[in-house]
């Protein structure tokens, strides 16, 4: 059976560049051959089939309200990647409960052994929504920018993480950085904030420039058309996914089902 790596792709706060992280993770990943099942689950403002230019016909929040199953709704993106699309302009999806977090992972607990990464795109903050998705995760890559709210923010989903007992690999990726700075500074920065006020270490992934296109390329809904052209943005990803791929390997040759793994997660975070 097929050992799934589960990643979330997270941050502290909006406008960092998140989905395009993920978006790139995922295609990187595919590049490579690996079957990748990207899950858009920014809950009420999911943007990724619309950054794709993909119309969609069910959600993620269509599966939990039992009005299809997760196979309807996954759809394909290119070869060796699969999207199962998030909720959009929905008011209810933005009162997600733990339970409908249980019943959309029991429903993809069947089909994420068909693939070898699963690569979830959460919503921003600190709240429970954002942190259950998380804890669902082997590994989270947190994501900021060159600003100052931006690193609070980050180490505020580090320090949440690591007080609700989540023992995964945490990550740290600098996204949006200008040619002018110095790459890493504010990563090993924040590193460093963890390892002295959490005790807790973190991995630094790397940094990906900032590239003025891209918000252009999601008004135009051909996001994943403009990556594959960027010579830019591929190289640098690349170097994430490649430092992530090896930061993985400690990870270990046997991992329980996804289900398993999550629902013994939740249950330390509701302390029961």
């Amino acid at each position: 059976m097929r050992k799934t790596r589960v990643i979330a792709v997270s941050s502290g706060k909006g406008g960092v560049g998140k989905t395009l992280v993920a978006l790139g993770l995922s295609m990187v990943l595919a590049n490579m051959k690996k079957d990748v099942l990207l899950v858009d689950a920014d809950l009420g403002t999911a943007n990724v089939n619309v950054a794709l230019g993909i119309p969609v016909e069910y959600n993620l929040w269509d599966v939990v309200k039992g009005r299809t199953d997760v196979d309807n709704a996954i759809m394909s993106v290119e070869e060796h990647l699969d999207l199962l699309p998030g909720v959009s302009g929905v008011y209810e999806a933005t009162f997600w409960r733990m339970r409908d977090t249980e019943k959309l992972w029991r429903e993809l607990d069947g089909v994420l052994t068909r693939y070898d990464y699963a690569i979830i795109d959460t919503g921003s903050g600190i709240g429970n929504t954002v942190v259950q998705f998380c804890i669902a995760a082997d590994e989270v890559v947190v994501v900021f920018t060159p600003e100052a709210t931006s690193i609070t923010d980050a180490y505020a989903l580090i320090k949440t993480l690591h007080k609700e007992g989540y023992d995964g690999n945490i990550y740290a990726l600098e996204n949006m950085v200008r040619k002018v700075q110095s790459d890493l500074v504010l990563a090993v920065s924040l590193k460093s904030m963890a390892q002295r006020f959490l005790n807790r270490e973190i991995e630094i992934l790397g940094t990906i420039p900032f590239d003025p296109q891209i918000s252009k390329q999601v008004r135009y809904q051909e996001l994943g058309k403009y990556l594959h052209q960027s010579d830019e943005f591929m190289f640098y990803m690349g170097t994430v996914v490649k430092n992530l791929l090896k930061s993985g390997e400690d990870l270990g040759s046997y991992k329980p089902s996804f289900w398993s793994k999550l629902k013994n997660r939740l249950s330390k975070m509701m302390g029961t």
